[in-house]
Parts: C-alpha cells; sequence; structure tokens
C-alpha cells in the first residue's frame, strides 16, 4: 500500500493539562509534561516541510498548549520569521480565558505571528474542569480580533446550550457523558477507550475481523509530533511510526514507511488486517479479552496497552503518557 505524503501534523507542545478529560486520546492530565522546547518545535517544523514535496500544514496543540505560553508564541514567531509556512491553527479549551484583556493581548499576538485559526474543544468532557464562559469569552474576542471564519468551536451546538457539568452529582454527569458518546464524536484511544467506551454498545471480537487499518495508518496524510520527535498517525496516538530527532530524520521516516511498513512490527499487522491481528500476539502473553468492544478502536488500544505494560514492541508503542490513562 503506498505510504501518502504527510500533508497535516500537529506538534505536541505539550502533554501537561489543566483538565483530564474522560475524552483525552493522549491522556494528558496536570501531572503529565513532554515539553517541546521551542528549538525543537522549529527543527521539526522545517522537517517536515521539507519532506512533502506539497509541504506540510502544521498545527499546535497538547496537552493544552497555552499553559506554555511563552513557547507557544515563541514558536510561533520564529517559525514565521524562518518562514517556514503559516501557522494554520492553534488547539486550546480556552481555561486561560479568564480576563477580556489577556485574551486580547494573547490572540493579537498570535494574529500577529501569522495564526490561520483559533479552534477551541467545547463539549461535556471539557466543561467538567473549564467553565463555558471562559469558552464564550475566548471565541467572542477571537471572532472580533481573527475573525468569524477564523475561530471554530467543537462543538458549537454544546457551547451555545451548555449545562454546569462541574456542578453535577457523578451519577448525573455519567448520564450526560453517555448520551454525548452516543453521538459519535470521540476517539475510542487512550483515556476515551477506559472511560466512555463503557457508555457505548458493545461489539465481540468477531465483529472487528478482517477490518484492516492501512487507510489510517497509512494514508491519511496527518500525523503528530510529540516534544521528544515522536511521530504517530494523526488518530491513532501510542503507534510510533519513527522518531525525529532532525530535520532529515523526518523524510527518512517516511520513506521507511514507503519501503518497509508491511514487515514493520505493529504497524504491518494492523494495516494488513487491523486490531484482530495482534489479538493473538497479546493472548499468547496473557490478555484476556473483554465482553466486547464499543470499536476497532478500542479494541486495538486495549491490545496494545497490555503489550505496552509487558514491554513490548518498545519501538512501535509509545510514549508512556499514552498509556496511562
Amino acid at each position: 500500500m503506498p505510504v501518502k505524503y504527510w500533508s497535516f501534523a500537529g506538534l505536541l507542545l505539550t502533554y501537561w493539562c489543566n483538565a483530564r478529560c474522560a475524552s483525552c486520546y493522549v491522556c494528558s492530565a496536570p501531572s503529565e509534561g513532554g515539553d517541546m522546547t521551542v528549538e525543537a518545535g522549529l527543527r521539526l517544523w522545517a522537517g517536515l516541510q521539507a519532506a512533502s514535496p506539497h509541504g506540510c500544514r502544521i498545527h499546535i496543540g497538547g496537552g493544552e498548549p497555552f499553559g506554555r505560553w511563552e513557547a507557544l508564541i515563541g514558536l510561533a514567531r520564529q517559525a514565521q520569521a524562518a518562514g517556514l509556512g503559516p501557522l494554520e491553527a492553534v488547539e486550546t479549551n480556552a481555561y486561560w480565558a479568564t480576563d477580556e484583556g489577556l485574551v486580547r493581548d494573547r490572540l493579537g499576538a498570535l494574529d500577529a505571528a501569522g495564526l490561520g485559526r483559533l479552534t477551541i474543544s467545547a463539549d461535556p468532557y471539557h466543561q467538567q474542569f473549564v467553565p463555558i464562559e471562559r469558552v464564550r469569552l475566548a471565541e467572542r474576542v477571537g471572532r472580533e480580533i481573527l475573525g468569524p471564519e477564523r475561530v471554530r468551536v467543537r462543538w458549537r451546538d454544546w457551547a451555545a446550550g451548555a449545562v454546569d457539568i462541574a456542578a453535577m452529582a457523578s451519577s448525573e454527569r455519567r448520564a450526560v457523558f453517555a448520551a454525548w458518546a452516543r453521538r459519535g464524536h470521540d476517539r475510542l484511544t487512550g483515556r476515551a477507550a477506559a472511560e466512555i467506551a463503557a457508555h457505548l454498545p458493545l461489539k465481540p471480537t468477531a465483529a472487528f475481523a478482517d477490518n484492516p487499518c492501512g487507510q489510517r495508518l497509512l494514508r491519511s496524510r496527518h500525523v503528530h509530533v510529540d516534544g521528544d520527535g515522536i511521530v504517530c498517525p494523526g488518530t491513532c496516538a501510542g503507534i510510533v511510526l519513527g522518531r525525529a530527532d532532525s530535520p532529515e530524520s523526518v523524510g527518512a521516516i517516511w520513506r521507511a514507511l514507503q519501503r518497509d511498513h508491511a514487515r514493520m512490527d505493529v504497524i504491518g499487522p494492523l494495516a494488513r488486517a487491523g486490531p484482530v491481528a495482534m489479538l493473538a500476539e497479546a493472548e499468547g502473553c496473557g490478555y484476556r479479552p473483554r465482553e466486547g468492544y464499543a470499536s476497532k478502536c478500542h479494541l486495538c488500544y486495549d491490545v496494545r496497552r497490555h503489550l505496552f505494560g509487558l514491554g513490548r514492541f518498545g519501538d512501535r508503542l509509545g510514549p508512556g503518557v499514552v498509556y496511562r490513562p
């Protein structure tokens, strides 16, 4: 299967986050770190641009990138000065939007540094930790400074009529989470596999047989890269495509995938046959299948987490933060 060039990439500025959302596929939390330096961000940005003949559109996320404001604005400014291409987007939960003046200062600075779009996360999971008023403030000021077309709220329908999740009893909160989960927006990997999948109908393992992942792993054109240079598929956190430690190494990772992916541990079996291909390996190492799984991603993450815990496939499973929901 030909591997598509990476034309979309997210630089994960940190795994730290003020929140510990049930939906987080990289398992960010207040106790996490994994910070990316500005120097590393510039090196990775340059490598991602050079690795594709079409260039690569860069967004910055996390974790919560505004938790490292100086690094965020420094990376944006230095990338602009170096001519590395526009910063397509910055993702945030808006926890920091406590004061209108602060929001204006920060969004004005990012606008001047070439920001294309502000993406604000809003859903029941985030509002357990972030008051919806902060989301609305960041959206309102963002629309004034950047223009309506450059501010995106995910999900706007929730933000318009959000209820006070934090004040709810745990049983009420679970009911809201369950109703939201049934909308099907969540990636059931990372913490979502542990906390959201339980709210959904489950299917037996056999339902996911002959369900290859090649399109998602090799042809999505989207990757994420963290502060250690670990390159993961954009929607499959915890699978290591390679580690970039120089601008040239980004292209080398892509070329190795193009040439050898079918023979690579984890990547080859998943691309060929999906997570069921990893199941026998896990069962041989003591894994006991659950009664059912909400999706093939749920099955895949559960199997990979077991193998990671045993130290198997260390070059292909990581970083560790993704496997401690």
